[in-house]
């Protein structure tokens, strides 16, 4: 596959995962997060190649010694390639794909309240986004909300889809222009992408989701922050319902089954 070089725009979401890392990490190691977080949601993709070492160093604010140690361990993960001279860099190599038994360890585990809570803020992040998106939004932005929804709905595994739907939320609040609102976006969504979404209902899920897809854009299109609202809010929470739902039927298992 031909090397890409990663957009600006994809490069902004990167950066605007920070702070979004577990506590305790180092800078290396944050900015290491940063990036396999960035390729877990789909953000950074399979032959994208990251801007040059002294260019991403400013980007990101730290030294090019400190980002060579991060660049480092997403090497020896096999996540990224580097080569050296005029048209050197690092390109993306692989999609992260979570073992499904550690997704499903984590949905498990997690407890209602909890799930509940992260459901209550993403539908109250989601809202607001689609409010202002329906009043900020330009033809750019409505074009690739189209082309994620498509995305969703041509693809063929679940993880796929999971991706491009995490995606949709995110540019949802990109078209909302709040840097602070997609910030958040970024860190609920890279904490549904480590949940199990599996599940017994998941075809007519899928066209649910589909369906509210289509809502959002259209409002946003027609300029009603009203109707925009309710439909990403709604989206929101029949997402959260059903992963609650999910999470219930994984603690009905036998121990170790999961």
């Amino acid at each position: 596959m031909e090397a890409t070089a990663v957009s600006s725009a994809a490069l902004d979401l990167v950066l605007l995962l920070r702070g979004s890392e577990p506590e305790g990490l180092g800078r290396p190691e944050q900015v290491t997060y940063q990036i396999e977080t960035a390729i877990l949601m789909g953000i950074l993709a399979e032959g994208d190649r990251l801007p040059r070492e002294k260019v991403l160093a400013s980007e990101l604010g730290m030294s090019p010694v400190t980002l060579r140690q991060s660049l480092a361990a997403l090497r020896a993960k096999g996540l990224i390639e580097t080569s050296r001279g005029r048209s050197g860099g690092s390109v993306i190599r692989r999609q992260i794909e979570l073992p499904d038994a550690e997704l499903r360890a984590k949905l498990r585990d997690a407890s209602t309240e909890s799930l509940r809570d992260l459901g209550d803020l993403s539908a109250a992040i989601s809202a607001m986004s689609a409010r202002l998106a329906a009043d900020r939004a330009d033809a750019q932005n409505v074009q690739y909300l189209n082309a994620l929804a498509r995305a969703y709905n041509e693809a063929t595994e679940e993880k796929a889809r999971r991706r491009a739907d995490s995606r949709f939320h995110v540019a949802v609040s990109v078209a909302s222009q709040s840097s602070r609102l997609t910030a958040i976006a970024l860190q609920i969504q890279a904490e549904l992408m480590t949940l199990w979404w599996t599940h017994p209902g998941e075809a007519d899920m899928t066209a649910r989701a589909s369906e509210q897809h289509s809502s959002i854009i259209k409002a946003i299109r027609d300029r009603d922050a009203d109707r925009a609202a309710k439909a990403a809010e709604l989206h929101s929470r029949t997402e959260s319902e059903w992963l609650i739902e999910a999470h219930l039927a994984l603690k009905l298992q036998p121990e170790g089954s999961v």
